[in-house]
């Protein structure tokens, strides 16, 4: 068992192809402690960039969400 890791569910939409296009994927991520909302924030939406193939400078992020898996 991971002590002192956290889960959170994200929910990521993305535009790209010159706004063209619209994604929404969304996931788990266990955060170990000392992890930023930022650094969640990148790695998601690298993560999520890298799943659908294209580079992170063509996606604009138009919603994210990041909260606590556990109710």
């Amino acid at each position: 068992m991971n002590y002192g890791v956290r889960e959170y569910h994200w929910v990521l939409t993305l535009q790209y192809d010159n706004g063209r296009q619209l994604a929404t994927r969304e996931g788990l991520l266990p955060a170990p402690p000392g992890l930023t909302r930022q650094q969640a924030y990148l790695a998601i939406s690298q993560h999520v960039c890298a799943l659908l193939g294209i580079p992170d400078q063509a996606c604009v992020v138009t919603h994210f969400s990041l909260a606590p898996n556990q109710l």
